[in-house]
């Protein structure tokens, strides 16, 4: 026999929302969860050699891209 007392229904409880924050992107601003992570920017160099390689133009140069300009190459020759 269930006890009415303590039974309850899962399908009207619901989960509470987490709190979200604004984050500026390259497209504009975007919602996320305070829990996740920003998103990174949008890739804007892309490595010929390894297509996996990219950069979003943010932060240190990557050692890939570095190497590429040392030996002569503009930088506007990665640009996707």
């Amino acid at each position: 026999m269930i006890d009415k007392k303590r039974a309850t229904s899962t399908t009207t409880e619901k989960k509470p929302e987490e709190p979200r924050k604004a984050v500026r992107t390259l497209n504009g601003i975007q919602f996320v969860a305070v829990s996740e992570k920003a998103p990174k920017g949008e890739p804007r160099y892309r490595d010929p050699a390894n297509p996996f390689n990219t950069w979003s133009g943010r932060g240190k140069r990557p050692d890939w891209l570095k190497a590429y300009l040392e030996q002569g190459a503009q930088l506007s020759d990665f640009e996707i």
